[in-house]
């Protein structure tokens, strides 16, 4: 569309019909008119009443008590219990501290064992656990530490706290015994993404993982993994020499494919297994989301936070240059030595 001012001709916006457009003419009067365009029509360019009602709106949307757990369905991230935040500093990294919630239960884990009960949201936007309160678990030691916070963390759910959205992508759960925050696995990604400094290097292939919310099945790959090199442009693995994958960092921190590549091109690639070359080939020619593990360690992400398939990763130089073993959790006793 055009448009005349005193020094010419001069473009305005084409009609878009999803948003309201405001623009500036100057006329030789130099009379300003200020004019709004929402589709074809014209209309008065004071929205605030219409954006404070909107925004009004937006915020009792997202902080609104839900009435039903078909409402946030699906698999959920934990991103604070308390004042506890996972995070691979916190050796609690991607998927390790979670909420799904399906067929009326939830599953949950906050970084150590998993537990899981029936339940319920009422009318009042309170969550009730409609079992007999008993809580089966998973056994595994963590420390005095992180086992006194499953204990908080499974009785939580017990305390009937009030479910609520906060924010797009998050939800919170608050009682008097405290408050958990949900977020979207993506949403999560995308506050935790790397630097490709952080990433660009040499990296063995470690495990290949396929998931569905909490359950996944792993298979370590086979005797030769070979070195994966991320590089500016390029991908490659020490397996295909002779293949190397173009690709690029994108701003959600992917490294995306920029031609087609064909894995049966590399010679090792000559049977279909579920951790043989030809899968690690088919991951890494895929547009892969990257994840930081640990301070030595990655994943390469096929799929969403719910469901898809990953391969973890430890850096070379760690493998070649091992750090000394952690000390152990403070307060952990070592299990009795088997009798002769």
């Amino acid at each position: 569309m055009e448009g005349r001012n005193g020094n010419g001709i001069f473009e305005m916006p084409e009609p878009n019909h999803a948003k309201t457009v405001c623009f500036r003419m100057k006329y030789p009067l130099h009379v300003v008119i200020l004019a709004c365009v929402s589709g074809a029509s014209l209309a008065a360019c004071d929205n605030s009443d219409y954006r404070d009602s909107a925004a009004k709106i937006s915020g009792e949307e997202h902080l609104r008590l839900l009435t039903s757990l078909s409402e946030i369905e699906g698999f959920w991230l934990i991103e604070r219990f308390e004042d506890f935040e996972p995070s691979w500093r916190d050796n609690t990294p991607w998927r390790n501290a979670y909420l799904q919630i399906d067929d009326n239960r939830i599953t949950y884990n906050v970084g150590c064992n998993q537990s899981g009960n029936p339940a319920s949201i009422g009318t009042d936007g309170i969550l009730y656990d409609t079992g007999d309160g008993s809580r089966l678990q998973t056994l595994k030691a963590c420390g005095p530490e992180r086992e006194a916070r499953d204990e908080r963390f499974f009785a939580f759910f017990g305390s009937k706290p009030e479910v609520r959205r906060v924010s797009p992508g998050r939800i919170s759960l608050k009682s008097n015994a405290g408050e958990l925050v949900l977020i979207e696995p993506e949403l999560w990604r995308q506050a935790h993404k790397p630097d490709f400094h952080e990433i660009q290097g040499r990296w063995v292939p470690q495990m290949s993982t396929s998931y569905d919310g909490w359950s996944s099945a792993g298979f370590g790959i086979e005797d030769n993994p070979g070195i994966v090199t991320i590089e500016p442009e390029r991908l490659s693995w020490s397996r295909c020499p002779d293949l190397p994958i173009p690709i690029r960092w994108t701003a959600d921190a992917r490294l995306a494919t920029t031609d087609k590549i064909d894995v049966s091109d590399c010679s090792v690639v000559a049977r279909k297994t579920s951790n043989g070359p030809d899968a690690v080939m088919t991951m890494l020619t895929a547009e892969l989301a990257v994840i930081r593990t640990g301070a030595d360690r990655i994943v390469l992400v096929e799929g969403t936070g719910e469901k898809g398939r990953q391969i973890d990763f430890r850096s070379e130089e760690s493998i070649l240059n091992p750090a000394p073993p952690s000390p152990m959790p403070k307060g952990y006793i070592p299990p009795s030595p088997f009798p002769p």
